[in-house]
């Protein structure tokens, strides 16, 4: 008999306390056991998955346009690159369903925390097929919105503080602070926003299920008729929430792309395992010719590692930390030739030079914007792969270039209009 072993990690797993909540279910997810404890003590089962505290997840309603998978990715990138404070590129995106207005939700991880988790069940044998938040595990009914409220003990002496989350949509949530337990008397900040949002959207929720995980100690009816004194919207005390209680199957997976668990030996092979144990021999016996090309061009490698930092070190000693030589190489150059009054890779006249002279008889030039090292361009194109020839032949000159969209002319006419997105040499 199958079983699965759910884990609930919060943020401070396993950095500040390495023991967590699981339970452990059969194949037809009733439960087995529950406990918290350390890895070493964990049940052995066939199956793992990560449930994570809703703090570490982010969940944005944005405007995607219509491409394909493989693109999917490079496109959510620039969507929320004015969303997030950081760099985009150091966070894991993962894309829900085009809801009926248009908008798509999308889950946000950082990227490291996520590293981190794996490697640390890696360590202990045991791969995670599915990672989901908490905030899909809460239950919702309809037009309501569904508010948590979990207790976090502080150290020393510190009073406890109040954490909570929203689902307010299949794929719509939040998570937010409320402070000690002393500020419960008033609804949080972050749910008097939503709230303000969604009416003028006309979207406002019909009423307000508060829950309370079974560690919390405070009056749910008492919280629900504060709230409901401030809030223009129901607010009805509903109970206990405990995560085990409530599958993940229909929650969104947050293992994709570069943290997709790979498949498991034994599925799927069958009548075909001893074919698959001869190619393997093949390629074994292969790899042995290959083996030593490859050792040859891992040390070629290093050394122009080496030479790279070399050489950026010879050129600026005064840098005191290096992690991408060429990418703080070429930064510090574009500086350098601002402070003596010339043009840096990513101004607007060297970006706007390089793609008019590859543009020339491609298309009609439409529009033009540049902010903040980024030129944006529309040209109208008389296909889709004019579109996309015209894009590499860009980033052929050295430039990093989004093919942002691709959409019939307006007026009927032939040809479409493709946007791009340019930055200069990375």
């Amino acid at each position: 008999m199958s079983s699965l072993l759910r884990l609930y990690l919060p943020a401070e797993w396993p950095a500040l306390d390495a023991s967590c909540d699981w339970t452990l279910v059969d194949a037809a997810g009733q439960p087995l056991q529950r406990g918290r404890s350390e890895p070493r003590h964990w049940p052995l089962a066939e199956d793992c998955e990560i449930i994570l505290s809703a703090e570490q997840c982010l969940l944005l309603n944005i405007e995607l346009p219509k491409v394909g998978k493989s693109r999917l990715a490079e496109v959510i990138h620039f969507a929320v690159e004015d969303s997030l404070l950081g760099d985009a590129e150091a966070d894991h995106f993962v894309a829900g369903d085009r809801d009926a207005d248009g908008m798509t939700p999308t889950w946000v991880i950082a990227r490291a925390r996520l590293k981190t988790l794996l490697a640390a069940l890696n360590s202990v044998n045991r791969v995670p097929q599915r990672a989901c938040c908490e905030i899909q595990l809460l239950p919702r009914a309809g037009d309501c919105w569904s508010v948590c409220l979990r207790e976090i003990a502080a150290a020393d002496a510190a009073p406890a503080r109040i954490m909570g989350f929203c689902r307010s949509g299949p794929e719509q949530g939040f998570a937010f602070d409320s402070g000690e337990l002393s500020t419960l008397a008033a609804p949080p900040l972050e749910l008097l926003l939503a709230l303000q949002a969604a009416q003028a959207a006309g979207k406002a929720p019909k009423a307000i299920a508060l829950y309370l995980t079974p560690t919390t100690g405070v009056d749910a009816g008492a919280i629900a008729a504060s709230w409901q004194a401030a809030l223009p919207t129901p607010v009805h005390a509903s109970g206990e929430f405990a995560w085990q209680e409530h599958g993940s199957s229909e929650s969104r997976n947050l293992l994709t792309q570069e943290f997709a668990p790979l498949r498991r030996p034994q599925e799927g092979w069958g009548p075909f395992r001893p074919a698959a144990y001869l190619a393997l021999a093949s390629c074994l016996v292969f790899a042995l010719f290959i083996v030593g090309d490859w050792a040859w061009l891992r040390y070629q490698s290093s050394q122009l590692q080496q030479q790279m930092s070399a050489t950026f070190r010879s050129a600026f000693p005064q840098v005191q930390v290096m992690v991408d030589p060429p990418l703080q190489m070429q930064r510090l150059y574009d500086q350098q030739r601002r402070e003596q009054g010339q043009l840096g890779s990513g101004d607007f006249l060297p970006l706007f030079a390089g793609t008019s002279e590859i543009a020339v008889g491609q298309g009609k030039l439409n529009k033009i914007g540049y902010e903040d090292g980024r030129l944006e361009l529309s040209f109208t194109v008389g296909n889709a792969a004019t579109a996309d020839m015209l894009r590499d032949a860009m980033k052929g000159r050295g430039l990093s270039v989004t093919l942002r969209e691709t959409v019939p002319l307006k007026s009927g006419g032939k040809g479409v209009e493709a946007v791009y997105a340019l930055r200069g040499t990375p």
